[in-house]
């Protein structure tokens, strides 16, 4: 197979296995701390196909995280079921679900697991020493997986010595390593420049729309989601909508509290939001809590996002 992501060649043969089908109904998650309840998921029905990204929106404990690792088979639930493929997971058993993980799902974090002692390379090797694919094949193919990602020239330098642009698309490449069927990554781009940020989302695209990989991704960020195949709206734990990029700037959807809010709304409010936090640096700084270099690095990252969403803004006529 052949084509290119952000800039990333995808290599002959790398790449087997499609995407499954997942589904999972009426997904309930509550965890007790002593007689404490939090009810994380309340009954939550959805399905994610093969050769689509879909994005799951929605404010910090909405439940996004925590329907991404029962989907992941990280934690189990507490009521509800999860068909992954043609495997219920729920039923499955602790070893089972270590296996399960290890060679169905590739998981990218927004704070990028990489092993600091190890190097690119070695990092992605990992995963296939735990699969225990021979010391021959692993070689080859972690540089594969890092030609894939564009980061062939990179393989020996250590997570310190990358950007962060660069060490998210070697946590992709971990990712891939075991060519799972299913990549989920929750928030991969929040701590991204924007020209990082795209560079990863069309690398997932092209994962789901040219590999064939079911591809769910968690997000704030609409420059995310607005390159997806389909939105879903997570709120206090229930899916409120689902729509595609081009409905919910169409038809404005009910997104919580009664209101409705098109894309272009929602875009506006992060550059609100970023410019709020420009204003909590510089104060932060001012007061001696922050380095003024930290803060000088941080502002013009928010900057680079308020400016690539006002781009986006205006390519939508707002």
């Amino acid at each position: 197979m052949s084509g290119s992501a952000g800039g990333a060649a995808i290599v002959e043969g790398l790449f087997e296995r499609r995407g499954v089908r997942v589904e999972v109904r009426d997904l309930v998650k509550i965890y007790r701390r002593g007689r404490l309840e939090v009810q994380a998921l309340r009954g939550v029905t959805a399905s994610f196909e093969p050769g689509t990204i879909t994005s799951v929106m929605g404010p910090s404990g909405s439940g996004k995280t925590t329907l991404l690792n029962l989907i992941g088979g990280v934690d189990r639930p507490t009521g509800g079921s999860i068909l992954f493929g043609d495997q219920r997971l729920e039923v499955l058993s602790d070893e089972e679900l270590d296996r399960h993980r290890l060679l169905n799902v590739g998981f990218i974090f927004q704070s990028i697991n990489l092993v600091p002692s190890l190097t690119a390379r070695e990092n992605v090797e990992l995963p296939m020493i735990l699969a225990g694919l021979p010391a021959g094949e692993r070689a080859g193919r972690a540089l594969q997986l890092l030609r894939a990602v564009g980061l062939e020239d990179r393989a020996d330098h250590y997570p310190e010595e990358l950007s962060g642009g660069e060490q998210q698309r070697v946590a992709i490449a971990v990712a891939l390593a075991n060519d799972p069927p299913v990549i989920l990554a929750d928030e991969p781009t929040a701590e991204l420049d924007y020209e990082a940020a795209r560079g990863v989302v069309d690398l997932l695209a092209h994962l789901a729309r040219g590999v064939g990989k079911t591809v769910v991704v968690t997000t704030h960020d609409p420059r995310v989601a607005v390159r997806t195949d389909r939105i879903v709206r997570l709120e206090d734990g229930r899916i409120i909508g689902e729509y595609t990029p081009l409905e919910l700037e169409a038809h404005p959807q009910p997104l919580g509290g009664g209101e409705s809010h098109s894309l272009a709304e929602l875009v506006r409010a992060r550059i609100a939001a970023l410019e709020a936090e420009i204003e909590r640096v510089e104060e932060a700084a001012m007061r001696g809590e922050i380095p003024l270099r930290r803060a000088a690095r941080r502002i013009v990252e928010l900057e680079e996002s308020i400016r690539a969403l006002k781009e986006l803004l205006s390519s939508m006529g707002g």
